[in-house]
C-alpha cells in the first residue's frame, strides 16, 4: 500500500503508485492506495487550505485506470489530526489491513504535529509479525528538473498555463459541473453555451480555451471561455462552454471539460459584432489545436 493526499495524481504519484501496483503484483496480493478527504488543511489550517486538483471519484477513475486494484478513503477530522502516529498505525492501519509492504513519498509525515515520518515506520514494521517493510522513493523531478507538486500545478493552472500542467500531470487537467441556466447571451450571439454551476475544484485563470468536453459517455471538441464578461458588465465569474456541432439541450447534466490549450486572455469588446468576430476567430483556432492534439 501506499498513503497520501494524492491531489492531481500527477506523474510523481504515479510513479510512486506504479511501484505499489508492481510489488503487489510480484508478492500475488493486492495493491492498495489509502487518501483521505477532505484535504487535511481544510482541518489543519482553513485558511490555507488549497483548492482541489481532483474529485475523490475522480481519482478512483484514475487510479483504476493505471491498474491500481483498491482504494481506500479515510476522513480527515479533528480525532484523525490528534492521533499520535503510533496510534494511527495500530488503530487504523494494522487492525484493519494484513499488511507486507507500505511504501511512501519522500515528504510523506502523519500523526499529530506530524511525528511520524520514515524511520517511524520502519521501526514499527519491524516489531510485526510478520513485518512489514516500509520504504520510500527519492524525489521525482519531472524533465527540466522541477519537483512534481501539486502546489506547483495549482500555480501554472491559476495563471491559465494548462499545457504545461498537463506536462507534470501526465493528462489533460479536466474540471466538472452540473450544466445551469446562464443568461442565454450566447445563444443570441450564435454561440450557445453550457454554464457550469458549482465546480468542485480549481478553476483556470481568466481566458479561452480549447477543450475537450465530455457529456456521459460522448465526448466533443469546444471552446470554454473562464471570466467575468467584461463586454457585458458582469461580475460572476462564470465557466462557459460552447460545444461544437452539439445542439441537445444538457441542462441539469454533469458536465467535464478538459482544457487542452489557452488561446487567449478575456478581452473588452466595444460591440457584440466585433466579439461574434473574435469567437469565430477562436473556433477556428480550437478546432484547428483540437484536430491536431493527441487524447490524454
Amino acid at each position: 500500500m501506499t498513503i497520501g493526499v494524492f491531489d492531481g495524481i500527477h506523474l510523481g504519484h504515479q510513479f510512486l503508485i506504479q511501484r505499489v501496483i508492481d510489488r503487489a503484483k510480484a508478492l500475488g496480493a493486492t495493491s492498495l492506495v489509502l487518501t483521505f478527504e477532505p484535504h487535511p488543511l481544510v482541518v489543519l489550517s482553513p485558511a490555507g487550505a488549497p483548492e482541489i486538483l481532483t474529485t475523490f471519484d475522480r481519482k478512483a477513475e484514475i487510479l483504476g485506470e493505471l491498474g491500481l486494484e483498491a482504494l481506500g478513503l479515510l476522513r480527515f477530522d479533528q480525532t484523525l489530526s490528534d492521533m499520535r502516529a503510533l496510534d494511527f498505525l495500530n488503530q487504523v492501519i494494522a487492525a484493519r489491513l494484513k499488511l507486507l509492504e507500505i511504501h511512501i513519498g519522500p515528504d510523506f509525515r502523519f500523526g499529530r504535529g506530524a511525528e511520524g515520518h520514515m524511520a517511524t515506520l520502519r521501526d514499527w514494521g519491524r516489531q510485526l509479525d510478520p513485518p512489514v517493510k516500509a520504504r520510500s522513493i527519492q524525489q521525482i523531478k519531472g524533465p527540466r528538473e522541477e519537483t512534481y507538486s501539486s502546489s506547483h500545478i495549482r500555480g501554472l493552472i491559476k495563471v491559465g498555463l494548462v499545457e504545461e500542467a498537463a506536462g507534470i500531470l501526465g493528462r489533460t487537467y479536466r474540471i466538472s459541473g452540473v450544466v445551469e441556466t446562464g443568461q442565454a447571451r450566447g445563444r443570441l450571439l450564435g454561440y450557445p453555451t453550457a454554464n457550469l454551476g458549482q465546480v468542485p475544484q480549481l478553476i483556470p485563470g481568466p481566458g479561452v480555451y480549447a477543450t475537450r468536453v465530455i457529456l456521459g459517455a460522448l465526448t466533443f471538441h469546444g471552446m470554454t471561455s473562464v471570466g467575468y464578461n467584461p463586454t457585458f458588465s458582469s461580475r460572476i465569474l462564470t465557466v462557459e462552454t460552447y460545444i461544437f456541432d452539439f445542439s441537445e439541450d444538457c441542462y441539469g447534466e454533469k458536465l467535464e471539460v478538459e482544457f487542452v490549450a489557452r488561446l487567449r486572455g478575456v478581452i473588452r469588446f466595444d460591440s457584440a459584432e466585433s466579439l461574434v468576430r473574435q469567437l469565430g476567430e477562436d473556433e477556428k483556432m480550437a478546432r484547428a489545436l483540437l484536430a491536431a492534439a493527441p487524447v490524454a
